[in-house]
């Protein structure tokens, strides 16, 4: 088992809680006893302490006197302790004060030190300590050390002050809102120091010891390895099944277990949780990757157990808590992180803020397990129920002792069923219960097996005998059977067991069980027909040592004795089986003689088409395949193959084949020709539906197929068996990928066009996809075919001038500041810029620009014509549009971007205005989408658009011409404009027409 090892105790904190209610979890008397051989002079006045802080009294002030201090506490009354005079005695000097001041200095008696006591960031990239604060000072050959926070290295470091302590005999050191007051002995010699909560709200945390031996174990998990033999390797196997968070565990991982960190805290209200922060803090601030997380009440038995270190009992009424120890581990070396020998604080912070700190007390560490692991028989005393895991009072031993186990997972099990029946012996996981025991004996014999799983991932299969110490014909069968083929494959085949329990024969002996165990069985399977007659010879049989297995209690591994025999069946291959009834024959037998004869029925069913087949999210709606398919395989048909829309399993092979079930029912009610029913959907085994009239003029309106819902059904073979089909059914529509009922997907902006001016409405018009694949994606209404044109772009090379033509304006016509952050930048030396006064302004120029500043401090500013010199090295205008000029090398990309030129040109170029220029833009031809039939245009009154329009009819390009004002009458202008409706319509390659109808206004 994982041990842990504590020093002896020294309890010697007080306590008080945050809400002033004090709860004791110390015994007072013991603390005063174990003190009084230290500070006997002081024991009253310590007694006097505990009880105010019992109270829920805590520091309020403390002072200087003469070798110690006097305390006040918060209720105002006093209390004095003093150093011992030994032998060699103290010269009387007043108690020495030690804090840490609002800068993060130690400060004795006031006076500030050169010693950091609160880590701070690290510099040079080397980590900080977040705030930390270092461990008390002390002293050290007659003079006082500190600890003082390095930033350079990121460590506290022992730092020798040169300050003579001779003389001392008390001193306290305030931090983290607790009093540490150290009283000197009749030796002169400092003990442990006694804590004092400084504030209401503190709350003492202590370490139960003054050494604290934290160890967790650690090995190399290398179950290949250690299990060489066949009996380890099934040991490591039982053990994997039972335990199945091992397979999450890599070959030659190191795996480590244990690790409980215990703390002693005070007052008793304080309750520990997740919302509080804990953390490990060594001496030099450093912090180790150690997580602390899982508070839990109470201490754990190891704790209590070891050598009797624990002065009084720990339970969840104390104030004992202990706390999970996850060390992190590092990849590189392979190990985990620990303190390295060092005695680590442990800081804990509640939801407040407040922090407190232990003593430098706990020291974690890993012990390396290389061997593997055993199990030995102990002796334990008899009770009804035994714990066989628990070291017995007696004895000192437990029933079962294991060494190098990983973290208890072993099964154990009685081995052998007389023993069992002779004490009425039974399990439950390591509790043994013995109904039986016999009046008359002083011991009895428990024979277990143990399967046991080492920390290195070694297995043992072990029969021990525990001795347990005393002061003086079947009536069952086989059960039915329903299965349903599996849809999970196992080693290449869709394969399942079907398995019987033992228990169901209702053996009532161990002889009768271990007699089963030994007979040959048979199992033949028949396959009624459908008048649920069985055949002469069997479809399958199964025998014992063949095809008939025997397995343990779950179901994988093979029982080895009538003791662990529990299950027994065949494995059933779905390749070979078809669904319907089958008679199960089984016979057990022992030479001539038939120990069992037993029948059943065995039902087969195919997994549910509903559950194996899915069509195909994307293209179905409210359970319907929506159907887009390929209008130009054939004419004026759309054509579809129907898998494409199917999700299927592969078990269900690529054998499929499709019915119309609306044209079957048709056939079968001998329908009319003229009726919808007549024509069958499916031709070649592919969904073929007219995309309009399936019967010429002769169609009914209401019988065009698209948009119209079919029933179809496909028919799998299952699992690679001709014999093995089944039927999907599902509901089937045809619909243009395009086209919406109500032309929601085709979009119209407002068109406005000017009098006597060509208006182009296409450039409002948009469209989305309404089905299919591309659904919501861009549809192309109207092509373009595409060419030059020219476009009127800023020419930065002819920024606006004033009237003299030395500065650039902006749109005002004003010219543009240069702002007095970017003067170096445009030229202005260091001497000219430091000379400038508060009112010197300076404008962007065309030019270069020699400007004044002061007597003699003249600077060249540059002007944008330099700035584009530059500029013009690495852009232009591509196609109409402003970006690098093609090519650029790396090198040119680099200088770019250091160029101080380009910088300022990204700076002011949005401040100035331009003249413009005519650049050539290039567009590709780019056609409709081919969904897209055509789109026409026409004027909803014709009438009245001609008043208005140059033609009533609307080219397929969308473009009129309005007419000029002069040619308007102006009576027939609604407030200076014309508004006029247009029809537009978009016919799909699949003939459906959608019809949209929007305003186009026409003014100045």
């Amino acid at each position: 088992m994982n041990k842990k090892f504590l020093s002896a105790i020294l309890f010697g904190a007080l306590m008080v809680s945050s809400t002033g209610t004090f709860v004791s979890c110390k015994d007072y008397d013991d603390d005063i006893e174990n003190l009084q051989g230290q500070i006997n002079s002081n024991k009253d006045a310590i007694a006097a302490l505990q009880k105010l802080v019992g109270e829920g009294k805590w520091v309020a002030a403390i002072s200087p006197i003469e070798n110690g201090f006097t305390i006040t506490m918060s209720d105002g009354t006093t209390q004095t302790v003093t150093g011992i005079n030994g032998k060699d005695g103290v010269d009387g000097k007043n108690g020495t004060e030690w804090t840490i001041g609002e800068d993060g200095f130690w400060y004795k008696d006031g006076e500030k030190t050169d010693a950091k006591a609160v880590a701070k960031d690290g510099v040079d990239g080397k980590p900080g300590a977040n705030g930390q604060t270092a461990p008390s000072p002390e002293i050290v050959d007659g003079k006082w050390v500190v600890y003082s926070w390095n930033a350079e290295t990121g460590e506290f470091e022992k730092k020798e002050t040169g300050i003579s302590a001779q003389g001392t005999g008390a001193y306290y050191v305030e931090k983290d809102g607790v009093i540490y007051l150290n009283i000197a002995n009749e030796a002169g010699v400092f003990d442990k120091a006694i804590a004092l909560p400084a504030t209401s709200d503190a709350f003492v945390a202590e370490a139960p010891a003054a050494i604290v031996y934290v160890e967790f174990q650690t090995a190399k998990w290398q179950p290949a390895a250690k299990n060489t033999t066949e009996k380890a390797k099934k040991a490591y196997k039982a053990l994997t099944e039972k335990f199945t968070d091992l397979a999450g565990i890599a070959a030659n991982a190191t795996v480590k277990q244990g690790g409980e960190l215990p703390v002693l805290v005070n007052p008793a209200n304080v309750e520990l949780t997740d919302k509080f922060d804990f953390s490990l803090q060594l001496a030099n601030g450093k912090t180790p990757d150690i997580a602390l997380s899982n508070p839990v009440k109470g201490i754990a038995d190891d704790w209590k157990a070891y050598s009797g270190i624990m002065t009084r009992a720990a339970n969840t009424e104390d104030c004992f808590w202990t706390l999970d120890v996850e060390p992190a581990y590092d990849e590189k070396t392979k190990t985990y992180a620990t303190t390295k020998g060092n005695s680590a604080s442990l800081v804990i912070k509640n939801e407040k803020g407040t922090v407190v700190k232990t003593a430098f007390a706990y020291n974690v560490s890993a012990d390396g397990v290389n061997e593997n692991v055993t199990v030995n028989a102990g002796t334990v005393t008899y009770a009804p129920t035994i714990d066989l895991t628990a070291v017995d009072a007696k004895t000192t031993k437990a029933g079962i002792i294991y060494a190098n186990e990983y973290k208890g997972k072993a099964i154990v099990k009685l081995r052998d069923q007389l023993n069992i029946e002779q004490y009425g012996l039974s399990l439950d996981g390591n509790v043994l219960t013995i109904a039986n025991m016999p009046a008359n004996v002083s011991s009895i014999t428990v024979k277990l097996n143990v399967i046991a799983l080492g920390l290195n991932g070694s297995a043992v299969d072990q029969d021990i005998d525990v001795t347990v110490n005393q002061d003086i014909q079947v009536a069952g069968g086989l059960n039915d059977k329903n299965v349903t083929l599996s849809t999970k494959k196992v080693s290449d085949a869709y394969t399942q067991n079907v398995l019987w329990n033992v228990a169901d024969f209702q053996f009532t002996t161990a002889t009768q069980k271990d007699a089963f165990f030994k007979a040959y069985k048979t199992m033949s399977v028949y396959l009624l027909d459908e008048n649920g007659d069985k055949p002469e010879t069997a479809t399958y049989t199964y025998v014992t040592g063949e095809s008939l297995a025997q397995y343990k209690s779950d179901g994988t591994t093979t029982a080895t004795s009538y003791s662990d025999f529990a299950k027994f069946g065949f494995s059933l291959d779905a390749a070979e089986y078809v669904p319907g009834t089958y008679a199960i024959v089984f016979e057990a037998t022992d030479s001539a003689a038939t120990i069992v004869k037993s029948e059943a029925t065995m039902i087969v069913s195919n997994p549910k088409a509903e559950d194996i087949f899915k069509l195909v999210p994307d293209f179905t709606t409210a359970g319907v395949l929506q159907v887009i398919g390929n209008y130009a395989t054939v004419a004026n048909k759309v054509v579809y193959d129907l898998e494409d829309g199917i999700l299927a399993p592969d078990f269900a092979g690529s054998s499929v084949t499709y019915i119309d079930l609306d044209h079957k029912a048709w056939e079968e009610a001998m329908g009319a020709a003229t009726e919808m029913g007549a024509e069958d959907w499916i031709t070649n085994n592919q969904l073929n539906v007219y995309q309009n009239a399936w019967k010429g003029a002769a169609t009914p309106a209401n019988q065009y197929m698209l948009n119209k819902e079919r029933n179809i059904r496909a028919t799998y073979t299952l699992y690679g068996n001709a014999e093995n089909t089944i039927d999907y059914d599902f509901k089937v529509i045809v619909k243009s990928s395009v086209y919406t009922a109500d032309g929601s997907n085709v979009k119209v902006d407002a068109i406005t066009g000017a009098f006597g001016k060509t208006v182009d409405m296409t450039s409002k018009i948009s469209a989305t996809y309404a089905l299919g694949i591309n659904k919501g994606k861009a549809l192309t209404l109207f092509g373009n075919a595409g060419g030059s044109t020219e476009k009127d772009v800023t020419d930065y090379d002819a920024p606006k001038k004033d009237a003299a033509g030395k500065y650039v304006v902006n749109a005002d016509a004003t010219p543009v500041e240069i702002a007095k952050a970017d003067l170096i930048k445009f030229g202005m030396s260091v001497d000219a810029y430091t000379a400038l006064g508060a009112d010197d302004k300076f404008f962007l120029t065309v030019d270069n620009n020699t400007v004044t500043v002061g007597a003699q401090n003249n600077s060249t500013l540059k002007g944008w014509n330099t700035i584009m010199t530059e500029v013009n090295k690495y852009y232009t205008y591509n196609n109409g549009a402003w970006g690098d000029k093609a090519g650029l090398s790396a090198e040119e990309k680099a200088a770019r971007d250091a160029s101080a030129e380009v910088a300022l040109f990204k700076a002011y170029k949005d401040k100035l205005a331009y003249d413009t220029k005519k650049v050539t833009v290039t567009t590709q031809a780019k056609p409709a989408s081919d969904e897209i039939k055509s789109v026409t245009f026409a004027w909803d009154d014709a009438k009245l658009a001609e008043k208005f329009v140059s033609s009533t009819t609307i080219g397929e390009d969308g473009k009129f011409t309005a007419k000029a004002e002069s040619e308007i009458k102006a009576s027939d202008l609604v407030n200076g404009k014309a508004e006029l409706k247009v029809n537009m319509k978009v016919t799909d390659k699949w003939g459906m027409v959608m019809t949209k109808t929007y305003t186009v206004t026409i003014k100045k």
